[in-house]
């Protein structure tokens, strides 16, 4: 795609989702439930959601029948927040829809996230009831026999007659760039807005079926494709989790001709055995985030698919997020120069003086109208925020995020900043995971970071810790490994771990100097005993599987 049709795409776009919103002001949309209430009356017969491995696909009349019914259970409850805690389904979407009609808002867990850690979430967040599968100290209601009774007729739009886009529809947990894990508010206004975004860069129809399978309690799932959806009019082919060996066989039974992804959905499928057949599918356009140059190129090509739309954004960032749709591999979005939007994404260095094009720095957003809600705690906002930093008055958002632009417009991601890291398409506290480790009561120090090893996107977790007591490779260590399965999800359980017998390097403000620990990485194997995560078990690092490791060829993980 050449400058002047880029430029002309954009400017495209753009008048599009200007003359959109008019569209919905005029007629007096004031929610996300406003939004798909119009397109149950636009679509009521067609296809929304189909289930993987149910015979019979949802229309959008029953699936608004569903949420009518959960809207009025909640209603009754009279809840400003109710949590739902579910696997992708249906009843899932059903349930959220019918919060949002109810003028609740849903508060959306993460089923992977172990029951303490669930629980905890949901009394700091205000959570008395929650949908779906239990939290201990939780009232939970089983939304199957909600959906049993009668049908009562539509949900009037005066229950939700408070409610503004700029309040949230659902609040997602997330690590955000650094330390635990936060409630960020996630406005009708964003989610109605990427829905607009994503179905217009798409091309999505009402003749289109999504395949999702990444979670619907996260952005990417529920905003970003399931909005798109139903924006577009189109049907949602959901699946509860992603499988590799299922996932050509769904997309051809199920006709898909788009799917959303994270950059490790492509990953493990390109590390699939090859098939003469992988490039004969229906699958045309693939969104998300994530997929990195070396990829890029490589899965269209095997895959047999026509565009990539690449984004980048955040859970609790206060504007629309970046995308590149112009088929350019690498890049996870597109500004043309010279355009007034450039004005509104800037990359800075350690000093918030802007870097050069091509150079790295962290990447600031402005914020609409001066105004930010980000997190459920409004104490957690003002760290995110700059003021005053170009001229008085202006208002900027930090992304915790390095980011490069070129002199053509366009944005490539670098790396995290912030003490957190991303593994297996998740974000991982480091303090959340130094927490679990010490409360097994065997660590008297524990230091985590994100290493990168080859062959992997995103970084794994290291611990370097300090025993209180021997941990060698045996029972002793199958113990702790146990305790950290029940305190942490899979993905945040530490895959690398080394054994120090003295206290980390620290600052003169007590705080250890995690920098040169990750330099150091895992690679001092005869200085200290290192273990790691492989087939579900620590196994000790010896030269011969550091060797492995650092040629891309061992899995680690519990499988």
């Amino acid at each position: 795609m050449d400058k002047n049709t880029m430029v002309e795409k954009y400017n495209k776009y753009a008048n599009y989702e200007t003359k959109r919103w008019q569209d919905l002001a005029e007629q007096n949309v004031k929610s996300w439930a406003d939004v798909w209430e119009k397109s149950v009356d636009r679509w009521s017969e067609c296809q929304i959601v189909h289930q993987v491995g149910c015979i019979s696909p949802w229309t959008y009349q029953e699936l608004d029948r569903a949420a009518d019914k959960i809207a009025e259970w909640a209603i009754s409850l009279n809840q400003k927040y109710i949590g739902v805690n579910q696997n992708n389904s249906a009843i899932f979407l059903a349930t959220v829809l019918g919060l949002a009609k109810a003028g609740v808002v849903a508060v959306l867990f993460n089923i992977r996230e172990s029951e303490q850690k669930l629980s905890t979430l949901a009394v700091n967040s205000g959570v008395k009831i929650t949908i779906g599968q239990p939290i201990p100290s939780i009232k939970t209601y089983n939304p199957n026999l909600i959906l049993k009774s009668l049908w009562s007729g539509g949900t009037s739009a005066e229950h939700r007659r408070q409610v503004t886009l700029d309040d949230p529809a659902v609040i997602i947990f997330t690590s955000g760039t650094s330390g635990r894990s936060k409630p960020a508010l996630f406005s009708h206004r964003r989610m109605i807005g990427a829905g607009i975004a994503w179905s217009l860069r798409t091309g999505m129809s009402s003749d289109s079926k999504c395949y999702i399978t990444l979670p619907l309690y996260h952005g990417n799932g529920l905003a970003v494709a399931f909005s798109s959806c139903v924006e577009a009019g189109a049907c949602a082919v959901v699946r509860d989790r992603f499988s590799v060996r299922a996932f050509l066989s769904d997309v051809r039974t199920y006709n898909c001709d788009s799917v959303v992804y994270i950059g490790e959905l492509w990953r493990y499928l390109s590390q699939s055995p090859q098939q003469l057949d992988d490039s004969k599918n229906p699958v045309q356009v693939i969104f998300g985030n994530g997929l990195t140059f070396p990829l890029w190129d490589m899965v269209l090509e095997r895959f047999g698919i026509e565009r990539v739309v690449e984004h980048y954004g955040a859970t609790e960032m206060p504007a629309s997020a970046l995308t590149n749709w112009t088929g350019r591999p690498g890049y996870c979005g597109f500004i043309p120069p010279g355009h007034p939007d450039t004005d509104n994404v800037v990359l800075v260095d350690e000093k918030f003086k802007v870097v050069a094009p091509g150079e790295v720095g962290e990447a600031l957003l402005r914020v609409p109208g001066n105004i930010y809600r980000g997190y459920l705690d409004p104490q957690l906002d003002e760290n995110k925020l700059w003021r005053n930093l170009f001229e008085s008055g202006d208002l900027w958002w930090r992304s915790g995020d390095l980011l490069s632009r070129d002199t053509e417009g366009f944005f490539m991601f670098v790396d995290r900043m912030g003490d957190s890291f991303r593994w297996k398409g998740e974000n991982v506290s480091c303090v959340e995971v130094e927490e679990a480790i010490l409360s097994t009561g065997k660590v008297r120090e524990a230091v985590v970071y994100g290493v990168s090893i080859p062959g992997e996107s995103g970084k794994v977790g290291m611990a370097s810790i300090l025993p209180i007591e021997c941990l060698e490779e045996g029972q002793t260590l199958n113990d702790f490994l146990y305790q950290l399965q029940e305190l942490l999800p899979s993905y945040g359980v530490p895959h690398i771990i080394r054994l120090v017998d003295q206290h980390h390097e620290t600052t003169s403000t007590m705080k250890i100097i995690k920098a040169n620990l990750q330099i150091e990485g895992f690679k001092q194997i005869e200085k200290y005993p290192h273990f790691i995560l492989y087939q579900g078990r620590y196994v000790r690092l010896t030269r011969d599987l550091l060797s492995a490791l650092e040629l891309g060829r061992l899995n680690l993980g519990f499988r």
